[in-house]
């Protein structure tokens, strides 16, 4: 979150985390992952013009295949609600509102309101490092029923857009809104406007949307103005490819922080466009059998799927919501 001082944060959870289960395995993972870097550096020096000419001629056929493949004719919409758990919290007991809030306990923080997030506190780390980072932290114990009482109206607003709409949890669903613009003759910039409203409506809560020619780029999307915004992509390549071209690898689906520290300190890549410009060098080094099976069998079977997540392909196939 902007405004936050990461390296204070960094600081205060090495501290508050030594001596911990938690402190040494991050120390594990750490060292294993040196090692890596290590073992990627000194293959990569390996390479010979002629491997990198080879691989160069490989990436460029992938990539040619799933240019060739490209839809830009659906219209998909991500909506995410804010801070949720948080959010319900602060709706059920309006004395909340404005205090730095985590939903969860002294072990585990489940969300943080924005207000704490301001802080660095954030899902997924101890609530007694929360506490560190934010002294008058307020925590309350999670109420997945309610959750799920508020999530269950929201879902039936995004049945009106779309029936088959693809909810991956309770807060976040992917919608195709193809066929509403097209029914209505609107845009997906007022379906997305249209949609947040009728969710405040029905709800009191607010969400943020994206809106893209797929559900990869829409997700991205959908976090730009968060909270309570959107971002439109228009349905054309160029638009596409220049988005897509300055976005941080971290954006990429499987790509996490030991994946990103990784390219990062071997190939020298941040960006997507980065990533299409060394591709030779992740087919090298990450393509199977050319590594060997001990150095990272997520990246040998990854580097067809970070290829097309970077040229964000569109997928016709897509599950039904669950309710």
């Amino acid at each position: 979150m902007e405004g936050v001082d990461k390296e204070k944060v960094q600081k205060v959870i090495y501290e508050m985390s030594k001596g911990s289960k938690y402190f040494e395995n991050e120390q594990k993972k750490e060292t294993i992952t040196k090692l890596k870097i290590e073992h990627l550096r000194a293959q990569c020096a390996k390479l010979t013009d002629n491997d990198i000419s080879h691989f160069q001629k490989v990436a460029e056929k992938k990539i040619l295949e799933l240019e060739a493949s490209r839809d830009l004719s659906k219209i998909w919409l991500h909506t995410d609600m804010d801070a949720f758990y948080a959010a319900v919290e602060t709706l059920e007991n309006p004395s909340l509102k404005g205090k730095p809030l985590a939903v969860g306990s002294m072990s585990m923080i489940a969300t943080a309101s924005y207000e704490a997030r301001k802080f660095g506190v954030r899902a997924a780390m101890p609530g007694f490092i929360g506490c560190k980072l934010c002294p008058d932290l307020v925590f309350v114990r999670p109420n997945f029923e309610r959750y799920s009482h508020y999530s269950g109206l929201a879902r039936k607003v995004f049945q009106r857009y779309d029936p088959n709409f693809f909810a991956t949890s309770l807060d976040e669903a992917y919608l195709d809104i193809t066929e509403v613009c097209i029914e209505r003759g609107i845009t997906g910039e007022e379906v997305a406007s249209e949609l947040r409203d009728a969710v405040h409506q029905e709800t009191g809560l607010t969400c943020s949307a994206g809106v893209a020619p797929n559900r990869m780029i829409a997700k991205v999307c959908s976090d730009i103005n968060k909270p309570n915004g959107q971002f439109i992509l228009p349905n054309d390549r160029d638009a596409v490819t220049t988005f897509v071209s300055t976005l941080p690898i971290r954006k990429i689906g499987g790509i996490g922080k030991v994946t990103e520290q990784m390219l990062h300190q071997v190939l020298s890549i941040s960006t997507c466009q980065e990533m299409l410009q060394k591709a030779a060098f992740l087919c090298a080094l990450f393509s199977e059998g050319s590594t060997g099976p001990n150095v990272n069998y997520t990246f040998n079977c990854s580097i067809s799927s970070f290829q097309e997540a970077i040229l964000y392909l569109s997928r016709s196939r897509y599950q039904k919501s669950r309710f």
